[in-house]
């Protein structure tokens, strides 16, 4: 697990009577090197309370000490099916309560998040794979400075009754989505991964899915923490995902995660495990010294690792001005912080921004032709980018927009040319209906 060392453990009282659930807590603070008269309980009625406390954590993260040091909030994920809005605690709240991560606390957690939906896509021109995203965990350590959930994330809330949600909440999401093969793990921000073996989560979906044919798991990371994985009793229904940006960017974009070396080093542990895993550039960002940055980057990588696929994703989902927030520009590449400063107005709402697609392109056929020398017939993509990028480079990328492998779709499991389900292509073509029909 990550050194985390939170300035306030909580735990929600629901969790007392439940054996499982407490047996994980233990092996939680055994690895913080905490003992359980750290831990703050909490019932119901101080939710509010202890949401308000979350709300106003704010460390110093000009300082030296913040990394690691979010609040740790312990919970149950309600699996009856109730919400929030059901919650009694719902009702007359004082202003100004955080009613996003008071809903996590109480364990409200969505049991799924239809990620990609062709109608979502279609709004905004992009090209995926829908698919039902999961999550038991909200908030990450990592700090990235593009993700809410990172920098500006204010506790790890993790769900602790994990059979409950397997037998109660996940067997029927199977049961209600036979086309779906392949689940990840991310919502709410999460990086799983890093919470392993402590958590002991991808051990128990493994082994439940072990009951289903044809059925596999992602984890989805930026991280370096793998050894957990050697010794799971079901790997083969195990598929890796890496995020990954060059060292220069990561020190500018993820101040608490390993440098690219240092996961490129996981993933060969991996391939001598026999678990398969694919690789994203993601979020590419253009340094001053890009194109050398990301060169040293590929040749490392595809030197030591032979990924499944490589996908390639420009920083996205950030309007200029709250992209200028975050980074200090002048570390970038003129032309692209130029580019973006004069496209912001258009790109306002695009959900591509801060950069245009001239200069996507530019990224990507850069990144094309690199990956060519080291790997020639490595299946490559582009990942949640726009039907119009696609148009542009299918081509040069090797793979059609209907029908591409890529990182982490519900349909694709183990196996650099296995595609198998209900599900016949992505969206891409029902993007391109919805902008010929102006829908």
């Amino acid at each position: 697990m990550y050194p985390l060392n939170p300035d306030r453990i909580y735990a929600h009282t629901a969790l007392q009577p439940n054996p499982d659930a407490m047996a994980r807590l233990h092996r939680f603070l055994g690895a913080m090197g905490r003992p359980e008269s750290a831990v703050e309980w909490f019932a119901p009625a101080d939710a509010v309370r202890v949401s308000s406390e979350l709300a106003a954590w704010s460390p110093d993260k000009n300082g030296p000490d913040w990394k690691m040091r979010q609040p740790v909030v312990f919970t149950r994920f309600v699996t009856d099916g109730s919400k929030f809005a059901d919650d009694p605690i719902s009702k007359d709240l004082p202003e100004g309560v955080p009613l996003h991560q008071l809903n996590l606390v109480l364990g409200y957690m969505a049991p799924f998040i239809l990620n990609h939906s062709r109608e979502s896509d279609a709004k905004s021109g992009t090209v995926c794979w829908p698919s039902k995203f999961l999550s038991t965990v909200g908030g990450c350590s990592h700090g990235c400075v593009y993700c809410g959930s990172g920098r500006d994330g204010k506790a790890l809330i993790i769900n602790l009754n994990v059979q409950e949600y397997l037998d109660q909440v996940f067997r029927k999401i199977i049961d209600d989505t036979p086309w779906q093969r392949c689940f990840l793990m991310i919502g709410n921000g999460a990086d799983m991964a890093t919470l392993e073996p402590e958590y002991g989560l991808y051990e128990d979906f493994l082994n439940f899915l072990s009951q289903y044919e044809d059925r596999y798991v992602y984890f989805h990371t930026n991280g370096d923490n793998v050894d957990w994985i050697e010794k799971l009793t079901h790997k083969e229904r195990l598929i890796g995902v890496w995020s990954l940006c060059s060292n220069e960017a990561a020190e500018l974009l993820e101040p608490c995660a390993p440098s690219a070396t240092s996961r490129i080093a996981a993933m060969a542990k991996l391939e001598q495990w026999g678990v398969p895993y694919r690789v994203k550039l993601k979020p590419i960002l253009p340094v001053k010294n890009w194109r050398e940055s990301y060169a040293n980057l590929l040749r490392e990588l595809l030197a030591t690792c032979k990924p499944e696929t490589l996908g390639f994703a420009s920083v996205m989902w950030t309007p200029f001005e709250r992209f200028e927030r975050i980074l200090d520009l002048d570390l970038l590449d003129p032309t692209f912080v130029e580019a973006g400063r004069a496209a912001k107005e258009a790109m306002k709402d695009n959900r591509h921004a801060p950069f245009p697609h001239e200069k996507r392109a530019e990224l990507y056929r850069f990144m094309i032709q690199e990956s060519r020398k080291h790997a020639p017939k490595l299946p490559l993509f582009i990942s949640t980018e726009s039907t119009e990028m696609w148009d542009e480079l299918e081509g040069e990328i090797g793979q059609s927009a209907r029908f591409f492998l890529c990182g982490c779709n519900p349909v694709q499991g183990p196996g650099p040319r296995y595609l198998k389900s209900e599900i016949k292509e992505s969206n891409y073509r029902t993007n391109k209906e919805a902008v010929a029909t102006g829908g």
